[in-house]
């Protein structure tokens, strides 16, 4: 009942603020949030980006459109799908985009941490307390706008992001108030600002035992996965480490051989925070997704998810007869759940490992890449990484292989395309074989990319002109 006050009391916020120095009534039932316990209770949220179709793995080629043959995409020219599938960088998308769900819920979501963060200084209690959700909101706040500077503008480049038109940065519950779009420069200055050393140690060193809040790992991981971005990997790899520190915990797969399926709930404790994309349901992300010939054939010999998932959880293309020939169905029983927005600790593996090797530490790197890889290959064909390569390039080719696997349907696999983009000696065409259609490109430097913001922001916003 609670949760349910505090809901309709933010819905009333916007009207009530902006007359609350003549009218201190408060409604029989209300709280008013005065208390530092209250306050906070605003960010017991089941956090969430809504989404369904995944469009950031579609243009990295690792699934297709959802339920869909090739031949029913390309008939509809006029399309976001088509677009992605097939590379064609003529589509109007910002025709196409009246509204985003992802847009709104992630400047939702923010509207929440500045609550907090704005009106608890005020707030009566516990000042541990009190500087402890005052760092979880402004933690989550630059997260939630990292994600979305990186889907609605170009990929940080030290070089132009002084000049490159970035996102608002909403750092405030002024509601009637026009939000100005900023750099990317500037947008990056402000999520830094916003995880900073100080505020990361007002959270408990202790994971917390709730998916949807967070302590000290995420917020190192936050901090560590923005550097990480702007290719600052010497600073990324101290925060990856603090992270994993604080929580090492990696999931094990080996299950998967008893059970014949694979199980993963969304609170299991490989998770720094859980970022809904749907809803708290026992069912899968990853089911009815068709994963592409290309993705399936990174998985290594051995993989547990591919190789001893019960029969029925793999359905092949000629069961199916959607996608790309090749393509596979993966609705595993055990209905795992995936994090596709938020942080877990294989994340940070992986971007310490990266970190480690962009800096000449090949090894080490690879090493952090093998702790992971120990708990998702059968010891029968599990072989380290470690030792087996020299240069960089071999060894981010042995790690962008396993990676791709470790984070489908997560935003991390999009992130790394965009931010391996902009460097020479990594970017690649994204090409998608589309059977009888032929082959079709994603190059490196597409507008596709960046996805367009929608109409009912811009129109209501002057200053929010597209990036694409």
């Amino acid at each position: 009942m609670k949760k349910s006050y505090i809901t309709l009391f933010l819905t009333l916020l916007a009207v009530l603020t902006s007359c609350d120095d003549k009218l201190d009534i408060t409604p029989r039932g209300f709280s008013t949030l005065n208390t530092v316990d209250d306050l906070g209770a605003v960010l017991n949220r089941e956090w969430r980006i809504y989404d369904w179709d995944f469009n950031h793995e579609m243009l990295t080629g690792n699934i297709f459109a959802y339920y869909k043959t090739p031949a029913e995409v390309f008939a509809v020219k006029n399309s976001v799908e088509y677009a992605f599938i097939f590379g064609d960088e003529s589509v109007d998308r910002v025709a196409l985009c009246e509204d985003d769900g992802r847009y709104s819920e992630i400047y939702e979501n923010i509207m929440h941490c500045n609550i907090v963060a704005e009106k608890m200084a005020d707030a009566e209690g516990d000042d541990y307390k009190k500087n402890r959700f005052i760092a979880q909101a402004r933690i989550l706040r630059a997260w939630f706008h990292f994600l979305a500077v990186n889907l609605w503008a170009a990929q940080y480049d030290p070089a132009t992001a002084a000049s490159t038109g970035g996102i608002a940065y909403v750092d405030n519950i002024d509601f009637g108030a026009q939000k100005t779009k900023l750099t990317v420069a500037e947008v990056y200055d402000r999520i830094l600002a916003d995880c900073t050393d100080d505020l990361i140690a007002c959270l408990d060193p202790t994971p917390v035992n709730d998916p949807f809040r967070f302590e000290a790992d995420f917020g190192y991981a936050v901090r560590a996965r923005v550097l990480f971005q702007m290719k600052r990997y010497d600073e990324a790899a101290v925060y990856a480490r603090k992270a994993i520190a604080v929580n090492p915990t990696i999931e094990d797969r080996s299950t998967i051989v008893s059970k014949g399926t694979w199980e993963s709930t969304f609170d299991a404790p490989h998770h720094y925070m859980f970022i809904l994309t749907n809803f708290v349901i026992n069912f899968s992300e990853i089911s009815g997704k068709t994963l592409t010939p290309e993705f399936m054939s990174l998985y290594e010999q051995g993989d547990y998810v591919r190789y001893y998932s019960r029969a029925d959880d793999w359905e092949s293309y000629d069961d199916v007869l959607v996608g790309p020939k090749g393509s596979m169905f993966y609705s595993p029983q055990g209905a795992p759940r995936f994090n596709v927005w938020g942080i877990r600790a294989e994340q940070m593996y992986y971007v310490l490992a990266e970190s480690l090797i962009r800096t000449g530490h090949i090894d080490d790197g690879l090493d952090q890449v093998d702790k992971v890889r120990k708990y998702r290959i059968h010891p029968q064909y599990y072989t380290p990484f470690k030792g087996t390569v020299t240069t960089e390039k071999d060894a981010m080719a042995l790690l962008s292989k396993a990676k791709t696997v470790e984070c489908i349907l997560s935003i991390e696999n999009y992130l790394d395309c965009k931010r391996r983009n902009t460097e020479p000696d990594y970017a690649t065409d994204i090409i998608h074989h589309i059977d009888d259609l032929g082959d079709h490109t994603i190059r490196p430097g597409s507008p596709l990319w960046i996805y367009p913001f929608p109409m009912n922001a811009t129109n209501f916003n002057p200053s929010l002109t597209q990036n694409i």
